[in-house]
């Protein structure tokens, strides 16, 4: 963490030298300019410059700078139009004067305290997010716990001695604790050492409690405890799984996509560097044309766009991207110097924007905005996108991925598989143990696609017992090695039903991009891959590839 603390500040002091260092030519554009306006009318150049400066200056330390060219803005909208006869000439005269002395400053701040501040948000995933304690002194049932676990994306740590459980905190506190209360060290044992822990960690470590016996003296230790969830033994894996997910936040959410659009390089650079350090993705552009070739191949949770900028406004921009239907709900977030809010709601009205950000911003407020923002989008989409019992895509946005990779696929030269997959015999499953059952089966695979999965796949329920994936840069026969192993994890899970436990099996198909050129050729080519399979018995992959099946168990 430090290391990256580090690297991040280097960067956006390096940002800030590099504005200082153009800093005495933007100065003296700002004075050609300003010549001219005497002796013509035209000071919309001037304007844009003076806005572009005011916008910049305080976002790389230079504050005082930042309010004069403020001044300096407030003052030509006033007087827009004919310049040298307007009656404030000779103070604004005063105010570029005093902002060509700024030709020879310092920043009145280096780019550090507050940009530190938040680079320390920047945490990741670290390998405390999925480590789990198990205090268990029954062997085989604490194996076979690590064994299920494990295909879901957490490390486990078995102590069968309170002692062991107790040196093992002192050293590294886990993301969680699982812990039975009946061991042999006595009957409430697992409760005892989880309070006497309680008092010397330095925070509380969320604690998923076990128990054979299901007595009401358990639950009430439970309680007591400070225990976050009971479960009864013989223990359920997938609804272990769905607590641990729950207490420990493990959900393998994807970084936040931002689209930075501003014409000054240096300020769209310092916008990227801090909104990085805070774990998201970035693209810069500051050409406005290039915006939808950008958006196809980026897909932003959101755009913070500069609303005045040379050749097409922030306001054009998003009425162009707002043409498009797909990205109707895209949130658009302009920034600028503009304080008037009546202008702010008007430019909100005309482009389609959905909210303002005030030049010069902090880092650490800049963070926190986008990250607001760009989360309810995520949210509400999820809403809209997602199969409600999986959290993957449902079928309609399968599709519109589909679609998108496609084209990028085609536009990279680069290979594109395309997944169907099948749970084996679900009918028999919801007839024997019943559709709660089998709805806990559904969600296990589903996770275990989204644990295995690159942060640039695409998982979806296609319907039913149905999925479907796309992997984009991905072979057939990489694809195909992926799903194997993907195949005979899930045939190896446990699902817990009244009178015992049982195992499930899939079957896939899948194809490739090139050579099925269109969406609906390549879904249909992995659909018949994926009936050879399942005529061919089942539990196996096929490729289409003259219905070669590959890795049958």
């Amino acid at each position: 963490m430090p290391e990256v603390t580090s690297d991040k500040t280097a960067k956006l002091r390096e940002l800030q030298r590099r504005f200082g260092a153009q800093l005495p030519q933007r100065l003296a554009d700002i004075q050609h300019h300003w010549q001219a306006c005497l002796v013509g009318d035209d000071n919309e150049e001037l304007y844009r410059l003076v806005h572009s400066l005011a916008g910049a200056a305080g976002t790389f330390g230079f504050h005082r700078l930042g309010e004069q060219a403020r001044a300096l803005e407030q003052l030509l909208l006033r007087n827009k139009g004919s310049i040298k006869r307007c009656p404030e000439l000779p103070v604004i005269e005063d105010v570029i004067a005093d902002l060509l002395l700024f030709t020879v400053q310092q920043p009145d701040q280096l780019a550090s305290a507050d940009s530190e501040a938040s680079f320390q948000e920047a945490t990741g995933k670290e390998r405390g997010e999925s480590l789990v304690y198990l205090l268990e002194d029954d062997v085989s049932q604490a194996r076979e716990a690590a064994v299920q676990l494990q295909y879901f994306g957490y490390e486990i740590k078995i102590f069968h001695r309170t002692a062991a459980l107790k040196a093992a905190m002192a050293q590294e506190v886990p993301a969680a604790l699982v812990a039975d209360i009946h061991l042999s060290e006595g009957d409430q044992a697992g409760p005892d050492i989880v309070a006497e822990l309680r008092d010397g960690l330095t925070r509380d470590v969320p604690v998923i409690f076990v128990s054979g016996s299901d007595s009401w003296q358990d639950r009430l230790a439970v309680v007591r405890a400070g225990g976050q969830a009971y479960l009864s033994k013989p223990i359920n894996f997938s609804v272990l799984v769905e607590q641990l997910d729950v207490v420990t936040g493990n959900k393998q959410e994807a970084p936040y996509r931002i689209l930075v659009v501003d014409d000054t390089p240096l300020l769209a650079q310092h916008y990227a560097a801090v909104l990085e350090a805070a774990g998201m993705r970035i693209k810069t552009v500051n050409d406005p044309a290039q915006l939808l070739d950008v958006l196809l191949m980026f897909s932003p949770d959101l755009i913070l766009m500069d609303i005045f900028m040379p050749g097409c406004s922030g306001v054009e921009a998003a009425q162009v991207i707002r043409q498009q239907s797909i990205y109707a709900n895209l949130p658009i977030v302009y920034l600028s110097t503009e304080t008037s809010l009546t202008q702010q709601l008007a430019a909100l009205q005309l482009g389609g924007g959905d909210d303002f950000l005030q030049k010069p911003i902090s880092d650490t407020y800049l963070t926190d905005a986008v990250h607001i923002r760009a989360k309810r989008f995520r949210e509400l989409s999820a809403l809209m996108n997602q199969d409600g019992l999986t959290g993957l895509l449902n079928h309609i946005n399968l599709k519109l991925a589909l679609e998108r990779e496609i084209a990028q696929a085609q536009r990279r030269s680069s290979a594109l598989s395309f997944v169907m997959l099948d749970i084996d015999h679900f009918k028999s499953v919801n007839d024997s143990y019943g559709h709660l059952i089998g709805d806990r089966v559904i969600k296990s695979l589903a996770r275990l696609l989204s644990h295995r999965l690159r942060k640039g796949d695409v998982a979806a329920r296609y319907g039913g017992e149905e999925f479907a994936l796309i992997l984009p840069d991905t072979s057939l026969e990489l694809a195909q090695g992926l799903l194997d192993d993907l195949r005979r994890q899930f045939s190896e899970i446990s699902h817990a039903h009244e009178h015992g436990e049982f195992t499930v099996t899939f079957s896939a198909g899948i194809a490739a991009c090139p050579p099925q050129a269109e969406m609906q050729a390549l879904i249909a080519a992995a659909d018949r891959a994926l009936y050879q399979a399942k005529h061919a018995g089942r539990n196996q992959v096929v490729l289409d590839d003259d219905g070669t099946s590959v890795n049958t168990l």
